[in-house]
């Protein structure tokens, strides 16, 4: 039956709707954990506060409201932290959400696998219109009832009003939203101050890790947070935006059907000012927002805190919104579980849009483009080595916003688009386990042979702080420099402390040391791990079927089941369909500690029982897949298959063996990287054997489609963004190695062009698009049907 408090008498309604009068019954408190502290109703909004007693750090505070004698679930408001405990353990949480034509309510509050409820007794507040009501409840025994729990986490440091508003649509029901964990340690302390260095001197060696097994920051690390210069100072530019005093992101929550969503939009503020959030235009204190599957623009989402300051976030799009793929008549790979992928290292994605066509009608699977984040840029100096904007720049980013080199965000999506309504699925380079490189930043340097040098920017402007090769105490801060990513956002914490990574036989070196001097992350701790897995979720909902994770062997399997598992819970408890990923996971010397011996660093199945831990059904880790180092010359690696082969990606050459001694995967006389062997017949050989072979049932085979580097050395992408004509800084010209502009997408262009700082197409030649339709299933085609006449 449903309870309700109406005007002066009780009314208990049966399930046959008439209602039964009882008399009144006085208004008795009857819980001591939670108590109505203050409430208004104005237009049709119901607001207040709430005395909660801390219990538990994961707590569930909901208003429930009728309208009339009516009670239905989507009748809700949640309730966040605003301030607390006090002295007496007790927190106060704010509520405010639209409740049009709300008469009464009550306040559930759930904690550690119980409920309490004020007022209690069966007893509801009846809502006074157009007033401030205060009230005053006595305490007395409490009524507890066990329900499954929720956890949403609060801190002190967490500046976010919580309340559930509908967005367009309806009919589907909102989605209970969990509050991310706070982006700020609460109470983190602060550092001893420190001098800047004279001489030649910086601040190296201040961040590396306390002891050998010491492998995170000191708390009091964050109190070199807020790093940005404001506006107004001469070091400020627009893209920082308010960077200094706000930062956040929006983080969407699925429904298990992924027709419904609620954005979650995590935010602190440095003085922690009142925010208010902006949904497309429509302005609320809630930082909710649901969503259902007839919303079809993008949703633009602004923070505006209570002194004017503004942070703006990137437009969301939702899974419903992408185009279908439908797959070439004659196979469906096996719902996006059995095909090719072609990798198109270096091509715009506005290229990429037009090729998708050809790609389709050859019968690829799919395609696969390099990392999409903002990334480290420079126009001013070329590197060490003499490359103008290298291509390994991509693989250092300064944030999770979708502005590469290939593309701004809005062509990332068209370029998505265009590709699924071409029946091709389009997977992202994930590149999760580190950030941009310490000294690489956007602040002044200065090594100890007294060589100065400027920052670097990003290609979408956004600041960010390291502390390598500094030398200059933040004039904001006051004190030394520190990691810090501010759009994304992370900080200190978020990272390991600074270690070499010099030990391939110590699984704890491996994943928590500095790979080549890049900025580790913290994938064991919580918000690490929840923050990663939203930008997933936001490459899920912008279109993608999958992504590559690069350096998976140095995140670890127990974090990356963790991550995936988070991802899992935002998705809906579920993974899509036609979702895939592969790890990375380069096997060498190390392969019985990182495979074979099973243990707590193996990625076959003490991987595979992590996944299940973190809730992954069997068919969920059949989706996840390791990218097959030991392919082609020493496969399996562990002398016989310890999980399936269709849980491995293979391919023959890949972009990481393109430079010389970037990567220890040894192929010898079993396959062939094109572009140092410059042998289109060895290579096609080899591409056409990955098809053909039968010795394995692996499910998932890429294709390199890469660009001939130039004859000196220079290899940054033919995209032109690495001519040297756009070198703007003080070196001798004649010293930059760059690439010219050449034209990826060339409609009629054949396989195997050969030419320095040409793309190579490999995905074009004949033999392998006609071995790799047989393998999926499809017939046999020709050039002409392809539109490339003239093509073998």
């Amino acid at each position: 039956m449903l309870l309700a408090f109406i005007g002066f008498v009780i009314f208990i309604t049966e399930c046959n709707g008439s209602p039964i009068a009882v008399p009144e019954a006085p208004l008795e408190k009857r819980a001591t954990q939670v108590s109505l502290k203050s409430y208004t109703y104005t237009n049709g909004v119901l607001s207040g506060s709430i005395n909660i007693q801390n219990l538990a750090f994961s707590k569930v505070v909901t208003v429930v409201y009728a309208v009339g004698t009516t009670w239905t679930s989507s009748q809700q408001i949640s309730a966040a932290w605003s301030s607390g405990p006090d002295s007496a353990g007790y927190e106060i949480w704010s509520f405010s959400g639209s409740a049009p034509g709300a008469t009464q309510f009550y306040i559930k509050y759930d904690v550690s696998g119980s409920s309490y409820y004020d007022p209690g007794n069966y007893q509801n507040y009846q809502i006074v219109a157009s007033s401030a009501s205060t009230i005053s409840s006595t305490s007395s025994a409490s009524s507890t009832t066990s329900v499954p729990s929720s956890s949403v986490s609060a801190t002190a440091t967490q500046v976010t009003s919580t309340t559930t508003t509908a967005g367009a649509g309806g009919g589907i029901g909102t989605v209970t939203p969990s509050q991310p964990p706070p982006i700020l340690l609460s109470n983190p302390g602060t550092e001893s101050p420190v001098s800047p260095p004279t001489g030649c001197g910086n601040f190296n060696g201040l961040d590396n890790c306390a002891s050998g097994s010491t492998y995170t920051f000191p708390n009091a690390a964050e109190s070199r947070r807020w790093q940005s210069p404001p506006e107004g100072e001469p070091q400020y530019v627009s893209t920082f935006q308010n960077y200094r005093d706000l930062v956040g992101y929006a983080d969407i929550q699925y429904n298990s059907a992924r027709n419904a969503a609620v954005v979650v939009v995590n935010v602190a503020s440095r003085t922690g000012e009142t925010l208010t959030y902006s949904f497309n235009g429509a302005s609320q204190s809630s930082n909710t927002y649901q969503i259902q599957s007839t919303f079809s623009s993008g949703l633009d989402i602004v923070v505006t805190s209570s002194s004017g300051k503004k942070l703006t976030l990137e437009t969301l799009y939702f899974t419903w919104q992408a185009n279908a793929v439908n797959p070439p008549s004659g196979t469906t790979f096996n719902g996006g579980q059995k095909g090719a992928i072609v990798e198109l290292f270096g091509w715009p994605y506005d290229d990429i849009a037009q090729e998708c066509t050809f790609i389709g009608k050859a019968g690829y699977m799919g395609v696969k483009i390099w990392p999409p984040t903002e990334h480290v840029w420079g126009s001013h100096y070329y590197e060490p080595d003499n490359q103008f904007r290298p291509w390994y720049f991509v693989y250092q980013p300064v944030s999770y916003r979708l502005h590469s080199r290939m593309g701004t965000r809005a062509q990332l999506r068209n370029m998505i688009q265009a590709c699924r309504a071409a029946g091709v699925r389009v997977y992202a380079d994930a590149v999760i386990n580190h950030m941009a490189a310490g000294g690489t930043d956007i602040q002044n340097h200065r090594t100890t042979s007294c060589s100065y040098y400027s920052g670097r920017n990003a290609t979408d402007g956004s600041p960010y702080f390291t502390s390598g090769n500094t030398y200059m105490l933040n004039p904001y801060t006051g004190l030394r420099p520190a990691l810090e990513y501010p759009a994304v956002p992370y900080g200190p914490t978020d990272f390991h402390c600074e270690r070499s990574l010099n030990s391939w036989t110590d699984g704890n070196i491996i994943t928590k040391g500095w790979l080549v001097g890049l900025a580790d992350l913290n994938t064991e701790k919580a918000y690490t791990q929840d923050r990663i897995a939203t930008y997933l979720v936001d490459l899920l909902s912008i279109g993608f079927s999958g992504f590559r994770v690069d350096a998976a062997k140095h995140i670890g399997p127990a974090s990356m089941a963790a991550i995936l598992g988070r991802l899992r819970q935002k998705m809906g408890g579920s993974m899509p369909g036609d979702f895939i990923t592969w790890l990375e996971v380069i096997l060498g010397g190390e392969s019985s500690l990182l495979a074979c011996d099973g243990g707590e660093w193996s990625w076959y199945t003490n991987f595979n029982n992590q996944l299940s831990a973190n809730g992954f059904s069997s068919t969920d880790i059949a989706k996840v897949k390791i990218w097959s180092s030991d392919y082609p010359k020493e496969h399996p690696a562990c002398g016989s298959w310890i999980i399936p082969a269709s849980r491995f990606a293979i391919q023959n050459d890949d972009h990481d063996q393109q430079n010389p001694g970037s990567t220890s995967r040894d192929m010898q006389d079993k396959g062939s990287v094109l572009i140092r062997d410059k042998d289109v017949a060895k290579h096609r050989g080899f591409e056409v054997q990955l098809f053909t072979r039968t010795d394995a049932d692996w499910h998932i085979k890429l294709v390199l489609s890469s660009y001939m580097f130039m004859g000196n050395g220079a290899s940054g992408f033919p995209d032109g963004l690495s001519d040297c004509s756009l070198y703007t800084g003080t070196q001798s010209v004649a010293g930059c190695l760059g690439v010219p502009k050449d034209q990826a997408y060339v409609s009629e262009a054949c396989g195997y062009s050969m030419s320095e700082g040409k793309y190579t197409r490999v995905h074009r030649d004949m033999s392998i698009i006609n071995a790799m339709r047989s393998w999926v299933g499809l017939g046999s085609t020709t050039a002409s049907a392809l539109g490339i006449s003239g093509c073998s």
